[in-house]
């Protein structure tokens, strides 16, 4: 009887000692959030409020874009480094990544920002701007690929252009389509920007050849060149105000990619015409200006969750979209003035009851900020100059 007592006792206590235990509490698919700061180091959190590891140390080198691709770590630096075992060490992945730096006319500077690499889970493919030239692929498109999550020695030309469609090769460089900015639309469809040749190309599957959907501007622009390539596609509109020829050079736009659900966005980084941002609803053939955005370089785009669709520029902080007017709409609750806001990244946590937490963070020359109402107010939670986040 005593031993039967004693179970009971012990039974009972440890009921108790998980009963106050909240399934609402309980993290079922915890998120781990990587970003780096302008000294070139690079941190993790499990939380977005605390640095839970210093993955590498400052070496002077900023990154510019952070990519998870199923177990391992890429990290765009000078070349891109793979880590396969969460961050413990880097190793060289690929070293001839795309490099396209510039001015805007504020003098800030311009560089390949986050949308230069995308992981692509449904397709088993990571794609990153490269500016390695492969001789064996008349229609070189900038781009390289990898099938094995970025594996060092595994990456592969995409050099497969429709014909019909017509890249071709003409004018000072030896292919004339050269990627430099990524989206996937909601639908699937791969967009893939070409900021030094203002042409919009688009992939709608692995299976498919990349389309392109813009004329050729320059064949637009240049008389001398209009009947060079008769399968060009012309049947698009070029983003406005992008001249490669402009006097001078810095006035000229310079646009990468992001997405709201099936709507292709094109934000201009140096913003020198105030061009602001465009939209197309048909993977880039024609373009409408948006409203609202300030006169100063917009750095990146991103729609957290399909739900809101912010941008952060460089000195007037963070914009949001009204999707009941169409236009933009500075939104700097808890952000102070004059914040240069580099990337976007959102997790979320999935409790146990099935309850979800959303989480959306910005990586500015201020610190990491986190909201937790979807964009709308703002939390400093690590101080710091940070450039990418993941």
């Amino acid at each position: 009887m005593l031993l039967l007592a004693a179970i009971w006792a012990g039974f009972y206590s440890c009921k108790k000692s998980i009963s106050g235990i909240s399934n609402n509490q309980v993290v079922e698919t915890p998120f781990s959030l990587y970003f780096s700061d302008s000294s070139g180091g690079l941190y993790s959190s499990n939380d977005g409020k605390n640095i839970r590891q210093t993955l590498f140390k400052a070496d002077g080198y900023p990154s510019k874009a952070i990519c998870v691709a199923g177990d391992n770590i890429l990290w765009a630096k000078s070349s891109l480094l793979i880590s396969t075992n969460n961050g413990t060490n880097f190793n060289h992945s690929f070293d001839s990544l795309g490099s396209y730096p510039g001015f805007a006319c504020n003098g800030f500077p311009i560089d390949l920002n986050q949308s230069m690499m995308i992981e692509i889970a449904a397709w088993n493919r990571v794609y990153i701007v490269s500016d390695s030239v492969d001789e064996l692929s008349p229609n070189y498109l900038g781009i390289r690929f990898s099938l094995y999550q970025g594996t060092q020695g595994l990456w592969y030309t995409d050099g497969r252009p429709d014909t019909m469609g017509g890249f071709g090769n003409y004018g000072p460089e030896p292919f004339t389509v050269t990627i430099t900015s990524f989206t996937q639309l909601t639908n699937g469809i791969l967009c893939g920007y070409d900021a030094r040749h203002n042409r919009n190309c688009y992939l709608t599957s692995t299976n498919v050849l990349w389309r392109e959907c813009t004329a050729n501007p320059d064949a637009a622009t240049n008389p001398g060149l209009a009947g060079i390539g008769n399968n060009f596609n012309k049947s698009g509109v070029p983003l406005p105000h992008c001249d490669a020829n402009a006097t001078p050079v810095d006035t000229a736009a310079r646009y990468s990619y992001g997405h709201f659900n099936n709507r292709l966005i094109a934000i201009d980084n140096k913003n020198c015409n105030k061009n602001g941002a465009y939209y197309s609803d048909d993977t880039g053939r024609n373009w409408t200006q948006y409203a609202g955005l300030p006169g100063v370089p917009l750095l990146c785009v991103a729609s957290p969750f399909e739900e809101v669709s912010l941008i952060g520029t460089a000195g007037a902080g963070l914009y949001m979209l009204n999707n009941n007017t169409g236009a933009w709409q500075v939104n700097n609750n808890g952000l102070g003035t004059n914040l240069i806001v580099h990337n976007i990244a959102f997790k979320e946590n999935i409790y146990k009851d099935g309850s979800i937490q959303k989480y959306v963070f910005l990586a500015t020359n201020n610190g990491i900020y986190m909201s937790t109402d979807m964009g709308t107010n703002w939390t400093q939670t690590i101080p710091g100059n940070f450039v990418t986040i993941y």
